[in-house]
Formats: C-alpha cells, structure tokens, sequence
C-alpha cells in the first residue's frame, strides 16, 4: 500500500471511531467532575482566570451558548482537527508517488519531404500529406515528464544516462545479432549486418541519448513508443525494478520490465495491457496537448496478407516472421533535443 494512501486509511479510521470519543462519559478531569461545575462556570483560582478577550479563544459566536462540558469541547476541537485533515492527506495520496527529476522531449513530426517536389511520386506525395494533415508543414512540440525515481531507481537511473547523453554503448555478443544459417538470408544480407555489427564493435564504449532517436510505434489510445534507435546491436541495461504502480491514467511513462531495451513508452489512456509487460517511471506534467498529437499520428495499417506471409515464414523458419509494418507512423516523428528541467 502506497504511504499517502496508508495515511488516508489511518484518517478514515479515526473519523470513524469518533462517534464512541464523542459518546464517552467518564469526565475528562477534576473540574468536570465538581458538582455544578461547567464551561460557564467560574475557575476557582482568580490569580490564573483570563478573559476570552485576553486570550484571543471564544467557545462560539455571539449569543451561542457555551458547551455544556469541557468533555464537549474537546470533542469538538477533536472533530475539526480531523476534519482539517483528512482533505490534505485525500490530496497528499492522489498526488502520487514523488517526482525525483523531471525531463523534456522536444519532438518534430515531419510533414514535408523530397517526394511532395516531384509529380511523379503520386503514393508517396498522398502518404506525406495525409500524414501532415493536408497541410505538409513541421509540427514541433515539448513534453515535460516526472521521474520516480525512488519507486524505479535502476530504470530511471538509465532513463536519465539515455536523457543527458552519458550511457555507454555496448555491443551484443555476435551469435546473438544474426543468425548465418538463418532460412531466407540471403549472402547481400549476411554482409551487410556483419558490415553494421563491425561499425558497432568500432564504436562500443561511446555514449548514447535519446536525442535523434524516433517514435517506433504508435496504437491509437493505448500506447506511443518513444526511443526508437538506429544504431543496430546495441545492448541495453537489464534492472530488476518492480513496482505496484498501473497505466491507470493518461501520460503514463514507462519501461519494459526487466530493461534490455531502450525504447520507453507513454500511454495517451488508460491501458491495463501495459501493466503485464512494463514498469511505471513517471509520468507527463506537461505537453499533454503534444501527447495527443502523437496519439493522432497516421500509421501504417500492414500490408496485405501479411499475416498470412508471417505465418508461413515463421513456420518455416524464415527471419523475416519478426518483421513487422503495423502502426509504424507514416511521417519521421523524432527527438531533437532533450535534457534536464531544472
């Protein structure tokens, strides 16, 4: 159970374990007790009587009768002081788990490229300008995220490495990047990713960020894939970060559980889907508007028979069974700057 919704329980308990305090008889002390003795009453000891007006308290307003029992002043105290409260820790528990840092994503859409200057590219002229709207013109926008970092501590620990540029690049082991005897690999193909493996080997112990990096995928209401890589062969940090956090809400961040990938993804909605296979590290506070212009970028919607292919190929071994073309955005949708809000 959360901390600030451990303290509502409490809160909630104790209001309801008031009507018993109030419905107590017993005195509360000595001059309760004194036969004719009341709140209205005089104190026995003049050197030690203030007057309301000195003393700045008044039981009531003008004209309201005192209460009958110091024992009914108490409770009355009692009662407002929980009253007080309750709303601030009601408050306290829907804030959330503690933002430890916060980030932003600056994200351009592209809406216009070479094709939309030559006639002849009628497809790929459509694509482009269905993709931008119509209108073929950039769209550019920031999105401010809250880490958890105590709830998440390895997986945002990576998060924020990826965000300023500081992680280390590792190559995968090279049984792992490609299979030489995979069915459907052709010899052009085996030396081109042994080309690219090598590049990753030349390259290994140089930092990376998300900076440049794209949004790999896009399912409409459900989930935005940010973090997109191209660089080939990269080994991502592993963590054991668990937490009983849920995509309950929009802006939603989160990681794959387990880590060994880079990409981190946001949830426009609600989507309890996400909470079998990520882990929760945050959140959007700002650029909600952004948020909702990823979630209405047009994506791709497969080929035809693709499923058909996929399940052939995977039948029969073939690497291209993996591949996919389903929501994968129609326009190049990549971070151009991020870093630290401070």
């Amino acid at each position: 159970l959360h901390p600030g919704a451990a303290k509502t329980m409490r809160a909630l308990c104790l209001l309801l374990a008031l009507p018993p305090i109030l419905s107590f008889s017993p005195s509360l002390s000595p001059l309760t007790s004194t036969p004719g003795l009341s709140a209205a009453s005089p104190l026995p000891f003049r050197a030690t009587r203030m007057s309301a007006a000195q003393t700045g308290l008044r039981m009531g307003s003008a004209g309201d009768a005192p209460p009958a029992s110091r024992r009914e002043a108490f409770a009355q105290l009692l009662a407002a002081g929980v009253m007080t409260t309750v709303p601030g820790l009601v408050a306290a528990a829907d804030a959330g788990p503690e933002i430890t840092a916060k980030v932003f994503f600056d994200f351009k859409l592209v809406g216009r490229t070479k094709a939309l200057e030559n006639k002849k590219w009628e497809k790929i002229i459509a694509r482009d300008k269905r993709a931008a709207g119509g209108s073929g013109q950039d769209t550019v926008g920031r999105i401010v995220i809250g880490l958890y970092g105590k709830e998440a501590p390895e997986s945002v620990g990576t998060f924020l490495k990826l965000v300023r540029g500081e992680l280390p690049a590792e190559c995968i082991e090279e049984d792992l990047a490609y299979d030489e005897d995979a069915f459907g690999t052709s010899d052009r193909d085996k030396l081109t990713k042994r080309q690219i493996y090598r590049q990753c080997k030349a390259k290994e112990g140089s930092s990376i960020s998300y900076q440049y990096s794209q949004v790999g995928q896009v399912v409409k209401g459900k989930r935005i894939d940010v973090g997109r890589m191209t660089k080939l062969y990269l080994a991502a940090p592993q963590n054991e970060d668990a937490n009983g956090l849920l995509h309950d809400a929009p802006g939603v961040v989160s990681v794959r559980k387990g880590g060994g990938e880079f990409e981190f993804t946001i949830a426009p909605g609600p989507n309890p889907d996400l909470d079998k296979t990520n882990t929760v590290v945050g959140r959007v506070l700002e650029g909600q508007d952004m948020v909702e212009v990823l979630n209405e970028a047009p994506v791709s919607k497969g080929q035809f028979l693709e499923g058909a292919f996929k399940f052939t190929a995977s039948a029969i071994g073939d690497v291209r069974a993996k591949s996919t073309a389903v929501n994968r955005p129609l326009q190049k949708i990549t971070v151009v700057e991020c870093g630290m809000v401070k």
